[in-house]
Formats: C-alpha cells, structure tokens, sequence
C-alpha cells in the first residue's frame, strides 16, 4: 500500500538562494536515505496553505513511523527550519475508492487537488456519488484522478482528492463550466470544509539511464 508523507513550508524570503542550495544537496538526499523517497515538490499557486510541499513516498507506514524517529530525520529538520517556516506534516494514506496512483509525473504536470471531509451521516450517498459520478465526470474533463487519500495524520480536511492535469487553460475551462460547478454543488451535499489549490512543480525527479537527480525551478 502507498503511504504518502508530505512537508509543507514557507521559504524565509532572505534565504532562498541558500534554501535551494540546502534542499537539493542535502535534504533530499538525507530524506532519501531514510527510505522516504521524495518524489516531488510542488509550489501553491493558487488557494490558500504553505508555500510548497515536498510529497514522499514509503510503501509501508511502519518504515515511515521509523525513519521520522531516526534521529537522522531530526537532525535534517532541524537544519530546514534555518531556511523555512511555518513547517508541518501530513501522513495519507488510500481510502480505496480509487487507486491509480503513480509516484511517475510527466515534465508539464500541474495538479488540481480538492479537499474535504465527509458528513458522517452522507457517507454512503458520498461514496457512491463520487464513484460513479464525480470521478468519472472529472477524468472525461481531462482531469486525472490518481488517488483519493485520507490525512491519517496531520490537520483537515481529512479526504484529498488527488487530480492531475497537462493543460492549464483545459482546466480553467473545466472548473468555470456549468456542468463541473454542478457536480461540485451536488459533492458538496454530502461533504464539508471544501477547498481546492492548484499545484506547479517546485522540484522536479529527473530520471536518468542509471540514476535519478533532482532539479528545482525558480524560487
């Protein structure tokens, strides 16, 4: 079972040039040998949260509990928050209602992701609606739909509804059309706390013949 574990932080406005320097050279390399692959960052372009979030991946929650124990993850932490603030964590894991993902993104990736927690008394109305209806209305607007997630550990809202997209004004044209603000109106009938950002890459995983390296965009 994927197990996500994602950081989230604001860049000290002074110390960028530093901060990217850090997190390419040593911070993910330190994460990493942990065995919490870091897969990618991502920079909050639009809706509110912390500035970026660097998502990492384990297959087993118990190896991830382990390696946040490590004295070593402490250690890394403690050097980050000399160039960041504002930090915090999130634990996800699958809810199973849909399981497509993939820790492999294409070069022009941008992500749509929509949060929310469940009313306890709508749940199976909920699960059935988006289902049938909510995902499958998104896929067919050109929105990949890679996983919902529940935040196991970490703030609300609790269900992440993980979207992925090639083409920004697609998207644009998506969320202004009748048909997907109906949808949302009726997925909002069984959920609460709704929130939405739209994510570009922060740091890209660049795949090589025989090794993988890192490359950051402009901060």
């Amino acid at each position: 079972m994927p197990v996500k574990f994602n950081q989230y932080w604001t860049i000290i406005s002074e110390k960028r040039e530093e901060y990217g320097k850090f997190i390419i050279k040593e911070y993910i390399p330190g994460i990493n040998s942990l065995g919490i692959h870091v897969v990618a960052g991502w920079s909050v372009i639009v809706g509110s949260y912390s500035e970026m979030i660097v998502e990492s991946m384990s297959n087993d929650l118990e190896h991830i509990e382990k390696a946040l124990m490590n004295p070593g993850f402490k250690e890394l932490r403690e050097n980050l928050l000399h160039y960041v603030k504002a930090y915090k964590t999130k634990v996800l894991i699958p809810t199973g209602r849909k399981d497509s993902y993939t820790p492999d993104f294409k070069r022009d990736t941008i992500k749509f992701n929509q949060m929310w927690n469940i009313i306890s008394k709508t749940k199976a109305e909920y699960e059935d609606y988006v289902i049938n209806e909510y995902y499958p209305l998104l896929e067919k607007s050109n929105i990949s739909v890679a996983d919902e997630w529940e935040v196991l550990l970490g703030d609300g809202p609790h269900i992440i509804c993980e979207g992925r997209v090639r083409d920004t004004e697609k998207l644009i044209k998506t969320i202004q059309s009748k048909k997907f603000r109906t949808a949302r109106r009726k997925l909002k009938g069984f959920v609460e706390n709704f929130e939405c950002r739209i994510l570009s890459f922060h740091i890209q995983k660049i795949k090589g013949y025989k090794s993988s390296s890192y490359h950051m965009l402009e901060v």
